[in-house]
């Protein structure tokens, strides 16, 4: 594990991007609920979080192709703090949506540079390791967000203070990004960068973003509509805000301690096992949620769910990024990679939005089994996506 290398560049950035991700995740829905008063537009305005993410996608390929990681991280902690500030001071659900959007395209290119400077600056034998690290340390940001949160919930005694939070580490991560060196690639290209054509990657690479790309972005999806429905059912079943936030840190917690152990069985056993066996972690966990706003112990069957979801969330930390790592050019990974992020989000942006609708039109619970029901297709289907496109994952 290049551990010099990575930690300086990607993981100690991780730690605080994922702070500011861990504040926002409970904050969006619970000001949303706070300014609306409706669970069904909170979880619209949450799954904002994830659309905003989508339009950036393909030109954060470009972005980082073009100038770099460092820039392209630069412009992504903008983002996320404008974001935030705009949420923070949202007095309507319509601006609030905005903020929302912003903080997504921000997570969109930073993600995107992240991931292609570990493609290109790792290999492939200990590239699981690296981009399970990676997760864990975004993961640890995330475990320390919530709990920041809550405090700025107290201390400003509303949901939205819980914005300050992702303001100040958007200033702190920007600090750290400038004073960084990212040294070239070992064995990577010296010529100045050249224009990459990310339009006709996507067309050239379409059977396999088509066929693995949307199979395996269901675990995508699974690990995005958890952070709607995880403070909205806790809230359904007699949870204060801060007893959510505090929940929500804790599975956190879970989650961070098994995402090296997901990214050792990704390099030495294949990324398959661990990714199916995430999704039917995932598919029991959303159908413990939906029995939880049923039964008389709703609140410990709440417990229950979100934990087995943390373990399958930190399990499959890094294996989506380290799949689509396997099948990019290490030379420039930027445009693949741009490409396969798009699709693999596409049900992340999605899935919540159908999450807002069923919970409008019938109601949470209902919501809550569909996921489980897509979490089993994914689980049928991945093998044979597996089969036809990485067969040595099979072998």
């Amino acid at each position: 594990m290049p551990w010099r290398r990575l930690l300086p560049t990607a993981l100690i950035p991780n730690v605080l991007h994922g702070a500011a991700q861990g504040a926002a995740v409970p904050t969006i829905p619970l000001a949303a609920v706070s300014l609306t008063g409706s669970s069904a537009t909170a979880a619209l305005v949450a799954a904002m979080l994830t659309v905003g993410q989508l339009p950036l996608t393909l030109p954060a390929g470009w972005l980082v192709a073009r100038f770099g990681e460092r820039p392209a991280m630069l412009a992504g902690t903008a983002a996320t703090g404008s974001g935030a500030l705009c949420a923070y001071l949202a007095s309507s659900p319509a601006i609030l949506t905005l903020g929302v959007l912003l903080i997504g395209v921000g997570v969109a290119v930073f993600a995107m540079a992240r991931h292609a400077w570990i493609t290109a600056s790792v290999a492939g034998v200990v590239r699981g390791r690296s981009l399970a690290a990676l997760a864990g340390a975004t993961r640890l940001g995330m475990f320390a967000g919530p709990f920041l949160a809550a405090a700025a919930f107290q201390l400003c005694g509303e949901a939205r203070g819980g914005f300050l939070t992702v303001v100040a580490m958007s200033g702190l991560l920007a600090v750290v990004v400038s004073c960084v060196s990212f040294p070239k690639p070992d064995g990577g290209e010296t010529e100045p960068r050249q224009s990459p054509n990310v339009l006709r990657t996507m067309w050239q690479r379409r059977d396999v973003l088509l066929r693995l790309g949307l199979t395996i972005s269901v675990v995508s999806t699974m690990r995005h509509t958890r952070r709607i429905l995880v403070p909205l059912v806790g809230t359904s079943v007699g949870l204060d805000d801060v007893t959510v936030a505090v929940v929500m840190g804790l599975a956190s917690g879970v989650d961070f301690s098994l995402f090296y152990l997901g990214g050792v069985v990704a390099d030495r056993w294949g990324r398959l096992p661990v990714a199916l066996s995430a999704l039917v972690g995932f598919g029991l966990s959303h159908l413990g949620l939906a029995l939880a706003t049923q039964l008389p112990a709703g609140q410990w069957w709440y417990l229950a769910s979100t934990m087995v979801m943390a373990m399958a969330n930190g399990w499959s930390g890094g294996v989506v990024a380290t799949v689509g790592s396997d099948l990019a050019d290490p030379r420039s990974p930027a445009p693949f990679l741009s490409s396969w992020r798009l699709t693999t989000e596409l049900g992340s942006a999605v899935a919540p939005l159908a999450v807002a609708a069923l919970a409008g039109a019938i109601s949470l619970p209902a919501a809550c089994a569909m996921l489980a029901i897509l979490a089993g297709a994914g689980a049928a289907a991945l093998p044979s996506s597996f089969r036809r496109h990485l067969p040595g994952e099979l072998s």
